[in-house]
Parts: C-alpha cells; sequence; structure tokens
C-alpha cells in the first residue's frame, strides 16, 4: 500500500511541475469567472454592465437559476471540459505511459517489491488525477457562482467530477495502450486523438441517421392522420400529393432503418463519449424545470432529415425521448467493457515484455 502511495504522490509532483498543469487550472477558473460576470433580466442576457436584449434568454422565459446550469452544462462540460481541457490533459498525460516503460525508469520501477500489473495500473490511476482535479476545481467553483448568482446550491453539479473523469479515462485507455506499444508519447498522443475522432464521428452519424429514422415515422403517421381525418377532409389535388408523399415515406423507412441499425451496432462496442457526457443533461436540467419549446410554435424543425408536416417542438422531443430510452447502464456498462478491454491489453503487454 505504502509503494501506491508514494508512486501517487510522485506523480502529482511531476504533474504540478510541469506549466500545463497551472495553466490548465487558471484557464478553468477564467472560464467560471466568465460565468459568473454573465446574467439575466427581463429583457436579455448581461455581460458586467452591458445588456444584450434577447426575446429568447430573459427571467420570463428562463429563470437565473436555469441560466446558470444551462451554462455549465452547454458550454463548461460540452466546449470546456469536454474538449478543450480534455485535449490539454491528454497532451500533460501521454506521456506518463511511455516514461513508465522508457529504458532506466522502468528498471528503477520494476526493482520496488510491487506486482507489475499493480504498478501500471497504479500509474494509469495516476494519469486521470490531472483530469479528476481539474473538473473538481471548475465544479467547485461554479458551485459557488450559482449559489451566488442563480441562488441555488446545487451539489448535482459534482456529479461532473465522476462523469467527465469516466469520460477522460475511455480515451487515456487507449492512450496507455498505444504509450506500451510505441512507448512515445507523441504517437500516444496523435492515436487516440484519431480515435477519438472515429469514434465522435460514429456516435454524430448515428444520431443524424437516428433523426431521418424518427423524422420519417413522424412525417408517415402525420400523413396517415391526415388522409383519415373524415372532420376536415382534403381535396383530390392535396390527396394525390399527401399519397405520393407517404408512398415516398414508406419507401425510405426500410433504408432508414437498416442504416441505424447497422449504426448503432457499431455504436454499441464502442466507449459513449458523447452520451456519457450527456448525462449531466438528464440529472441537472431537469431538475431546474428546463422550459420546453412551444411544440405548436412553428413547422419544419431546422434539423437534418426534419419532417415537413410535424411541428418543431414535437420532433425535437420525439428524438430527445428517443435519446433518453437509452439506460445509464447501457451508456456506462457498453463503455466499461470497452475500457476494461483496451486497458486489459495494455495490462497484458506491459506484464509479459522483457525490459
Amino acid at each position: 500500500m505504502m509503494q501506491t502511495i508514494a508512486i501517487f504522490v510522485g506523480a502529482y509532483r511531476e504533474l504540478s511541475a510541469r506549466k500545463i498543469f497551472w495553466l490548465a487550472l487558471a484557464v478553468s477558473l477564467l472560464v467560471v469567472a466568465l460565468f459568473a460576470c454573465l446574467g439575466i433580466n427581463e429583457t436579455g442576457i448581461t455581460f458586467i454592465g452591458w445588456t444584450f436584449e434577447s426575446p429568447f434568454f430573459s427571467t420570463k422565459t428562463l429563470s437565473p437559476e436555469t441560466f446558470y446550469k444551462s451554462l455549465f452544462v452547454n458550454l463548461g462540460v460540452d466546449w470546456w471540459l469536454g474538449v478543450l481541457s480534455t485535449l490539454l490533459a491528454l497532451v500533460t498525460t501521454c506521456g506518463i505511459i511511455p516514461d513508465l516503460v522508457a529504458p532506466g525508469s522502468v528498471d528503477l520501477l520494476l526493482a520496488k517489491p510491487i506486482t507489475r500489473t499493480r504498478l501500471f495500473l497504479t500509474k494509469y490511476c495516476t494519469g486521470l488525477l490531472f483530469a479528476a482535479l481539474q473538473v473538481l476545481v471548475f465544479s467547485t467553483a461554479t458551485f459557488f457562482v450559482i449559489g451566488v448568482r442563480g441562488g441555488a446550491w446545487e451539489w448535482t453539479l459534482f456529479a461532473a467530477v465522476p462523469i467527465v473523469t469516466f469520460f477522460y479515462s475511455l480515451l487515456f485507455s487507449i492512450c496507455a495502450l498505444v504509450g506500451v506499444l510505441t512507448r512515445s508519447s507523441v504517437a500516444s498522443l496523435i492515436l487516440t486523438l484519431l480515435a477519438w475522432t472515429i469514434i465522435f464521428t460514429i456516435n454524430i452519424s448515428e444520431s443524424i441517421v437516428n433523426s431521418g429514422r424518427i423524422a420519417n415515422q413522424l412525417e408517415s403517421t402525420a400523413i396517415e392522420a391526415k388522409l383519415a381525418n373524415t372532420d376536415t377532409p382534403v381535396d383530390d389535388d392535396e390527396r394525390e400529393e399527401l399519397t405520393n408523399d407517404l408512398a415516398k415515406a414508406l419507401d425510405r423507412r426500410p433504408t432508414w432503418d437498416r442504416a441505424h441499425f447497422w449504426f448503432f451496432g457499431v455504436k454499441t462496442f464502442l466507449p459513449k463519449t458523447t452520451d456519457t457526457l450527456k448525462l449531466l443533461d438528464r440529472w441537472l436540467l431537469e431538475s431546474a424545470s428546463m422550459p420546453g419549446r412551444d411544440e405548436d410554435s412553428s413547422r419544419g424543425p431546422q434539423q437534418a432529415f426534419g419532417p415537413k408536416r410535424v411541428k418543431r417542438g414535437e420532433f425535437q422531443r420525439a428524438v430527445r425521448e428517443d435519446e433518453q430510452s437509452h439506460s445509464i447502464w447501457w451508456i456506462l456498462g457498453t463503455s466499461v467493457v470497452f475500457e476494461g478491454i483496451i486497458l486489459g491489453l495494455a495490462t497484458v503487454v506491459f506484464v509479459r515484455r522483457d525490459y
């Protein structure tokens, strides 16, 4: 146990000695400071002393609590913690495993009374230390901003610490495997970013195809309902147009279903990076009673493959309900299996290699 603690302490000292470690923490606090400068009133959004009028963002449509929670999730988590700070964390920690297996360094560590498996997994966990500390600092600062500015002391904010750390661990497991195989920090970083890009592309593609599939179903249902409505019968020309559109929609349905089946199948075996971060939407924004869009506001949703005869709010609600139909255990469970396989391969390579 003392050997494990010593490795953790040494890893922290190594991270804190790097300027990028303190730079990332400083930028996180700067992002929170920008959040604190933003506000909302009856006419729109405020920034320090300026007011930007908006009919969509004001205290008439959003409470200050919901406004700051939305900023935390949509900008703080999705963009800062989910993209920019993750890149900084990968740049900072991509050399941990290659440095471990470097000649001289590994010889010294293997001389300690600790198994190779325990040594490797301990080093792997120290790589997650950077992400966890960064998210903890960001969440703590945001907790006080929302408490003071939004009037809500929301402890759920700290759920971002395990969620974002787990999200980062999915990528860092790939980085660790590449680091063991190549012993190169540059190769670890580049190949991990490439894997992240592929995973993100497949996740987005599945989301787009799923939206098209749902739009097709809603469009077919709307046309069938209009044709069957005897209270407001349609004329012959409109009936012919609706019949043709219905035939086209029904012809496209097998293609949408088949495409979504394959994209969803591939996604099932990959880590759910996007879905993992979206868990905060369920736990945070829903508890704030986030007002939904008016389902009667307009038609023709501003989204790819949106149905023409279904209201925008209804379509968006159907897509959101379908996304949230995936259980938390499916999102986390399949991701854990992926990480376990990748990390297991890396551990086996490290244990069996001659140094």
